[in-house]
């Protein structure tokens, strides 16, 4: 006889539970792997669906270029990047027709009225499972945020994605979606810079520093920026009663958060300082060099610098005739000899200065040093032959008795040459100076006309450097108005500009690089180094994983 085991009294009820468990377990570990072979599948499409996204944004944003301007673009390109992305969706998803891309109506944002495609919640693609929309400009922009009208956007989505395996767990399909945004992107070209970084903010109840106005239009003033943006590395004051202008496809950017200028220009922050080029500087020649020579030094209350007459009538020759007096009207080539006084290249150790509103002075080719600073309320005209090398001029950082003072003069002309406003020939090219031309160091060099020795306690550094004397650097003071034609770069790191004149005059300087820069009740217009009108093609980073301002 078998005997078996007492049982307790509950162990009975608990054999057997252990097969439902199984069983469970079972069903959950079947759903959790056919939910990791779905979402690799999901996945996989998503990239898929990327892949072409970005080749249908980039065909797009191609099309978006306004030919050699930097102006947005038009009905006829918008239609010709929708139409471009459109036919690559249609040709890579293998549509069975291709939708209309007509927008009737067309706002600041973009398509409002027309082909769904163009809206945000896209269209049916035909004999296929995706929606499609082109959106142009587009609404998310990382890069592209400054120009969004320059940017093309296109999202892919799958409504209804199968699932094989995780549809254990619940749901049968997934909406698998894929954006991308590309947009043609042009670099900054600066033809106003100030340098000087914010003061930390304190005893201030509005946010603000005493450095907040290193850019300033005083009331009256009109400033015609060409084919240039402007930069500042704390912000711009510019009130109501005066005018900044920027050409289409250029900006305002400044390093702190608030604005002071009433729009336009429309101004956009910027996350890192502008950092100072660090162009090079001619350095002159000391005495008892051989090879290159030492660098003259002239004593101009002694006369000293000042050319033959003989010489100095065969470089009047070479003015053109568009260079005139205080008059408006009387040539400077035309004047009688005694009343032209040429001068060579060289350190001029005291103040060269014409205040005679008779004479013309006239700067032959070459690097002068300034050391004592030039004044003049009179003619000034340096690089006048184009096409041949011009002048530059080296000052020191000075509050007084080394400056450019030029507030009243009647005409300054550096490095214009023969061109406009003075006819339709060309300017002068750069100058050459002890270490060879005197340009900027860059890969399309620009010649350097006005250039300031930099402060050295003067950086462009966080926190603010403490040793930099402001009250020190005061060294350029342009006229404004008519009185000023100067071509180039305006170099000046650590140096306060100031331009100051007239509101009748159409005056031209080239590109300011500037601790900070004043314009006082003047018509001026400046001119950017460099421009590039045809901007780089890429995607923007507006859709990639991880960025939240993705907005298909």
């Amino acid at each position: 006889m078998r005997m078996w085991p007492a049982t307790a009294p509950g162990e009975r009820r608990q054999r057997g539970q252990i097969l439902p468990l199984t069983v469970l377990m079972l069903v959950v570990l079947i759903g959790v792997t056919g939910l990791a072979i779905d979402a690799s599948g999901a996945l996989f499409t998503q990239r898929f669906e990327r892949a072409i996204a970005d080749a249908a944004s980039l065909a797009g944003a191609q099309d978006l270029q306004v030919a050699g301007s930097r102006n947005p673009p038009g009905p006829t390109q918008k239609l010709n990047a929708r139409t471009h992305a459109m036919s690559i969706l249609v040709a890579q998803l293998g549509a069975s027709s291709t939708p209309s891309v007509t927008c009737t109506t067309e706002s600041a944002t973009g398509c409002s009225a027309g082909s769904s495609c163009l809206m945000a919640a896209g269209c049916t693609l035909p004999g296929t499972p995706y929606t499609v929309s082109i959106r142009t400009p587009s609404p998310s922009c990382v890069d592209c945020v400054v120009s969004p009208d320059l940017a093309v956007q296109v999202a892919i989505t799958n409504p209804s994605f199968g699932l094989t395996f995780s549809r254990v767990l619940g749901p049968s399909q997934w909406a698998v979606r894929a954006a991308s945004v590309a947009a043609i992107v042009h670099g900054r070209f600066y033809g106003v810079v100030s340098l000087r970084p914010p003061e930390p903010r304190s005893n201030c109840s509005n946010q603000c520093d005493k450095n907040e106005k290193d850019i300033t239009l005083n009331g009256g003033s009109y400033v015609e920026v060409r084919g240039g943006d402007v930069g500042s590395n704390t912000t711009t004051y510019i009130p109501s009663n005066a005018t900044m202008q920027l050409d289409a496809g250029f900006h305002l950017f400044h390093y702190d958060a608030y604005e002071l200028w009433t729009p336009p220009p429309q101004g956009f922050q910027v996350s890192t300082f502008i950092k100072d080029p660090r162009y090079t500087i001619p350095v002159r020649v000391p005495q008892g060099s051989v090879s290159p020579p030492p660098t003259p030094i002239y004593d101009p209350s002694k006369g000293d610098g000042r050319d033959t007459d003989a010489n100095c009538a065969l470089e009047q020759a070479k003015v053109a005739g568009g260079y005139t007096m205080g008059d408006h009207v009387t040539p400077v080539n035309t004047l009688p000899i005694t009343k032209v006084q040429c001068y060579k290249p060289g350190i001029y150790t005291k103040t060269l200065s014409n205040k005679d509103k008779s004479t013309a002075f006239l700067l032959e080719p070459g690097v002068y040093f300034m050391d004592g600073g030039l004044e003049t309320s009179s003619v000034v005209i340096g690089g006048y032959w184009g096409g041949n090398p011009g002048v530059a001029l080296v000052f020191n950082e000075c509050a007084n008795q080394c400056q450019l003072t030029a507030n009243s003069a009647d005409l300054l002309a550096l490095n214009f040459g023969d061109s406009s406003p003075f006819g339709s020939g060309s300017r002068a090219t750069a100058a050459v100076g002890p270490q060879g031309l005197v340009q900027t160091s860059t890969a399309d060099p620009v010649l350097m006309t006005l250039l300031v020795v930099p402060d050295n306690n003067c950086q462009v550094v966080q926190p603010y450097p403490v040793a930099c004397n402001d009250n020190g650097n005061n060294t350029l003071k342009l006229p404004g108005g008519g009185a000023v034609f100067v071509a180039g770069v305006q170099y000046a790191p650590s140096d306060n500009v100031k331009t100051a004149g007239n509101t009748n005059g159409q005056g031209i300087v080239g590109e300011i690089i500037a601790w900070t820069i004043y314009f006082d009740s003047g018509t001026l217009n400046l001119e950017a180094a460099s421009s590039n009108d045809t901007g780089p093609l890429r995607l923007d980073s507006a859709c990639s994983p991880g960025i939240t301002v993705c907005n298909p």
